[in-house]
């Protein structure tokens, strides 16, 4: 049968929670491709993975590989996917299984039509370890249910709303055609993932149901503020990635709405990258003028727009108060989503 959808679970010691990730999903039919990624794990991850696969052999696959980090797992996915669509998962979380069928839905209905979207985004909530569903991120202000939409019928963004890895779902063959490769051994490699692709999509469709629950509460999470610290040369490398993927002058090529979303991506990103490097002292300090200076060596002009923009107004307030400033904003905003 085909494969409408490859969902790509990186997995790197999962063993206390791959089962949950899997069982989220594969009830959804044969029309879903399941692609563990066992990433060198030195637990049980392995033989969950196999036993899955063969409790499930006409919808779960497993790749073992050495171990390459989650940015090689979601490479592996776009080599490997024999779906017509990609998504990712890692195997902590989950996807609802109600909302995972309209997914479904959806993708067989565009194919049926011919009409292909580029790019789904989806809703999703935040689970913690006492309550699923706990916080939940909506795009439905942005973009309109059950319409096939470009860049210039798409709603503005507000300077707080981004797209983020979970509620995204690309078109396969798109990833491919653009050579989307992620770097290997580095945390936070998914902004990459998010941002680099949006040139090349030209039409979107929108679900309005949370399909994706993203964990939040583990104190070994990469998001959690004392690991980001500890890893904050790769969260600065990603940034720095991040925004010299393309000159302004290519940015302005694109449709204004994208083109101020990038804009916006890239001074949130700068605004969160320069809210941790001030928290990690003098080293950090360093790094952040290394990050500018990489930014401002590729393209100046990208540099002084992304100076000028309200969100990296606030990463160059001048002196110790202005740095203060910044970090109680940050930690103001993580506060809100509850992290």
């Amino acid at each position: 049968m085909r494969k409408l959808l490859t969902i790509v679970i990186p997995s790197y010691n999962s063993a206390p929670y791959l089962e949950r990730s899997v069982l989220s999903v594969v009830p959804c039919g044969d029309e879903l491709d399941v692609l563990i990624v066992d990433d060198g794990s030195t637990d049980q991850t392995p033989e969950i993975a196999d036993r899955l696969a063969r409790q499930f052999p006409d919808r779960v696959r497993v790749h073992h590989q050495e171990n390459g980090g989650h940015g090689e797992g979601l490479n592996q996915g776009i080599r490997l996917g024999q779906g017509l669509y990609l998504k990712t998962l890692d195997s902590d979380d989950r996807l609802d299984p109600s909302a995972l069928k309209k997914l479904l839905d959806l993708l067989r209905a565009c194919e049926k039509s011919g009409d292909l979207p580029d790019l789904i985004v989806n809703d999703y909530v935040y689970d913690r370890p006492e309550k699923e569903a706990c916080f939940s991120v909506s795009y439905h202000c942005q973009l309109k249910e059950n319409a096939s939409l470009t860049w210039d019928t798409v709603r503005s963004f507000p300077l707080w709303k981004q797209f983020m890895i979970h509620s995204l779902t690309y078109r396969l063959d798109l990833l491919r055609e653009m050579k989307l490769v992620l770097p290997k051994h580095t945390f936070y490699e998914d902004n990459l993932y998010i941002y680099q692709p949006l040139p090349y999509v030209q039409k979107i469709r929108y679900l309005h149901e949370p399909l994706y629950g993203y964990f939040i509460g583990r104190e070994d999470q990469s998001v959690n503020d004392q690991v980001i610290l500890r890893r904050l040369p790769q969260v600065t490398e990603i940034a720095c990635r991040m925004i010299t993927s393309y000159p302004l002058s290519f940015l302005k090529t694109l449709p204004v709405k994208l083109r101020r979303y990038m804009l916006s991506n890239l001074a949130g990103q700068l605004f969160t990258t320069s809210s941790l490097q001030y928290m990690s002292g003098e080293e950090g300090l360093k790094q952040n003028r290394r990050m500018w200076e990489r930014i401002r060596s590729f393209d100046p002009a990208l540099c002084a727009a992304l100076r000028r923009h309200p969100l990296g107004r606030f990463t160059v307030l001048p002196g110790k108060a202005g740095r203060g400033l910044l970090v109680a904003a940050y930690r103001f905003g993580r506060r809100m989503i509850r992290f």
